[in-house]
């Protein structure tokens, strides 16, 4: 059984797949401006998937810039305008820093992982308010303004309210509600000038729509930051 990390990856990489073909279609058609919108959009989806991944594997980033040095290496021992370079340092040098490299890869990729992100608690909660345990609940995760998501049933309907814990001090409403356009992307609708997103009960199979959704929230739009923010749930609507 996949843990909620891993449905979440596979997601955004269904997503960038599709994107990347999308891309490569344009720039064959020579429509350069679509495929630049494709191209910023699939810069946020590698983002994420780069912070999901860390999570997932401590040593992601890691692997990954070794992979990239690898593949440019290989580039430039292939390329005629390097060789001269190349020879005067000899063979063997690039060869050993290459399987050097790969070893490494190896020893990351071999490396036991002892975090898990398999937490059931936004499941439970969501199914609990499917079945009525729960006339509602707010899940927060952003700090300074507190930034939460309340979920209520209305009528067949699961409603995802984004709010903000008021701050007597400051008016956080611009800062917290700039990515108007992102959010609407997601599709939320502004309605009496908070951002809603309507999830139809007849819809609902399991949550992970709804957790990408999250995801992205969390992720592409309020750019949550582990050392500072805490993630936590409250419940009542």
């Amino acid at each position: 059984m996949k843990s909620d990390l891993e449905e979440l990856i596979e997601a955004y990489e269904i997503e960038k797949a599709e994107l990347e073909k999308q891309i490569s279609e344009y720039v064959e058609e020579e429509e350069y401006i679509y495929a630049h919108y494709h191209n910023k959009a699939l810069r946020k989806i590698n983002k994420t998937l780069d912070v999901l991944k860390n999570m997932q594997h401590p040593f992601h980033r890691l692997i990954s810039e070794e992979k990239s040095k690898t593949r440019n290496m290989t580039k430039m021992l292939a390329s005629e305008k390097y060789k001269k370079y190349f020879d005067l340092l000899g063979g063997d040098f690039f060869t050993k820093q290459l399987q050097e490299g790969e070893n490494k890869i190896l020893e990351w990729q071999r490396a036991a992982t002892s975090q898990t992100y398999d937490s059931q608690e936004i499941d439970d909660a969501l199914f609990d308010l499917v079945k009525g345990v729960l006339s509602g609940f707010k899940l927060y995760f952003k700090s300074r303004p507190d930034i939460f998501a309340r979920f209520t049933l209305k009528d067949r309907i699961i409603e995802i309210t984004l709010l903000y814990d008021k701050d007597p001090d400051h008016d956080h409403y611009e800062w917290v509600f700039r990515g108007g356009k992102e959010i609407k992307a997601l599709g939320f609708s502004l309605k009496d000038e908070q951002w809603v997103y309507q999830y139809h009960f007849d819809e609902f199979k399991d949550a992970l729509e709804i957790k990408v959704i999250l995801a992205r929230l969390i992720y592409d739009i309020f750019r949550y930051d582990k050392r500072f923010d805490s993630a936590r749930i409250v419940y009542g609507s």
